[in-house]
């Protein structure tokens, strides 16, 4: 039995053999950077205006002549001389010789002329060629997923095109007699396939090929041949079969055929009849059949492993400091991961117990959003101690 530290490293050390391509930046969004990224121009490329207004060469009169005008994509701008002036767009190109551009509600026109208020000082409102970047600057990293605000920003660079980390292929499936499907009739005594909606529903948010191999009954043999079939995935997750019970095939065949054992059991809870196993190329996650169990595994160790696998360089979670809003319980013994529906208060995370830690239940995940570490050896916590809250989502 492994402690979750002790997991995480083991998991965290596998070698993986990560492939890239080259994409269109067109195709690039939700993909991982298998490069780091430099400017192949500066940012503005030449003066810009801030603003719109007139760029002018200074001189001791409040006057200028207007010469004429400036909008954002016209490379064509007049050459000034002192008391001149244009007209220029926010964006469009500033004379290399203005000393600067005032706004047009700072001036008052009549004909070609413009009247200032006051005169401008040097550099106001003008954008300096390489202010953001200058040319060949480092802007991303390698590892870097290109989600909602760094995809445009790589659009924003120019680049036609981007090594990426290709996808890797995840094959799920689920065991059990009693597993319904949504929309199907309700039967007593049976479960609907919640865990299988679990891991669609979370892995969405990454870069990776989803198949649903299917539903088995707990039947060893059906189960074994989907094993065999590992090395057609980077990665292959069960739901159900590795606890104790009769029926729970798929620990069996772990154990008894060609497969590396690497997890065997974790000290937490709820979740703790976690299996990982590797055979060649493929690494297998046997999970717990409750989804309470199955989601928390997840979170836990399954998504920092996706992450890692395609390609993401900060793949761990991100543990946060909190309080307590309500007393919660363990037992002593093992690291409990207790659901909370975490609230921010005067700045603060504060996590209230969702009213049942049951792992036969599962309901309450409906408004939970974040996981409370609860220590081995502290039991009952009160209402105000601190603790390490895992947000799961929302947060």
């Amino acid at each position: 039995m492994h402690k979750y530290e002790e997991a995480l490293k083991i998991l965290s050390d596998i070698s993986l053999n990560l492939r890239t391509e080259r994409l269109a930046v067109n195709d690039a969004f939700n993909r991982v950077l298998a490069e780091d990224l430099y400017t192949d121009f500066p940012f503005p490329d030449c003066k810009k205006s801030a603003v719109d207004g007139y760029a002018l060469v200074m001189w001791d009169k409040k006057e200028y002549t207007i010469k004429g005008e400036s909008v954002p994509g016209d490379l064509k701008s007049a050459e000034l001389h002192e008391g001149e002036c244009i007209f220029v767009m926010t964006g469009g190109i500033v004379p290399d010789n203005a000393d600067a551009v005032v706004r047009v509600e700072d001036v008052f026109e009549e004909n070609d002329h413009i009247l200032v208020n006051r005169q401008p000082e040097k550099g106001s409102n003008i954008n300096l060629a390489g202010e953001e970047f200058l040319q060949n600057a480092f802007f991303g990293g390698k590892g870097s997923l290109l989600d909602n605000l760094s995809y445009p920003a790589l659009c924003y660079s120019g680049k036609k095109d981007v090594n990426v980390y290709k996808k890797p292929k995840i094959g799920v499936f689920v065991t059990g007699d009693e597993i319904l499907e949504p929309g199907d009739d309700y039967k007593k005594g049976h479960v609907f396939n919640t865990n299988r909606y679990i891991l669609q529903s979370l892995l969405n948010y990454l870069p990776a090929d989803i198949e649903y191999v299917g539903c088995f009954d707990d039947n060893e043999e059906e189960i074994a041949k989907v094993l065999e079939k590992s090395n057609e995935y980077d990665i292959l997750v069960s739901s159900g079969g590795v606890s104790m019970g009769k029926y729970d095939f798929v620990k069996k065949i772990l154990h008894e055929y060609d497969y590396e054992i690497i997890i065997n059991k974790t000290a937490i809870k709820p979740g703790s009849p976690l299996m990982v196993a590797r055979n060649e190329d493929c690494t297998i996650f046997g999970m717990p059949g409750y989804p309470a169990a199955f989601a928390t595994n997840l979170f836990l160790y399954f998504l920092p492993f996706v992450r890692k696998s395609c390609g993401i360089k900060n793949f761990e979670n991100n543990v946060i400091k909190g309080k307590l809003g309500t007393s919660m319980r363990s037992r002593i013994n093992a690291l409990y991961f207790n659901r909370a529906v975490v609230k921010i208060e005067d700045g603060e995370p504060v996590a209230y117990d969702p009213g049942s830690q049951k792992t036969s239940h599962f309901l309450n995940f409906f408004n939970v959003n974040g996981l409370v570490m609860m220590d081995e050896n502290v039991g009952t916590l009160e209402k105000g101690s601190i603790v390490n809250i895992l947000p799961i989502r929302g947060l």
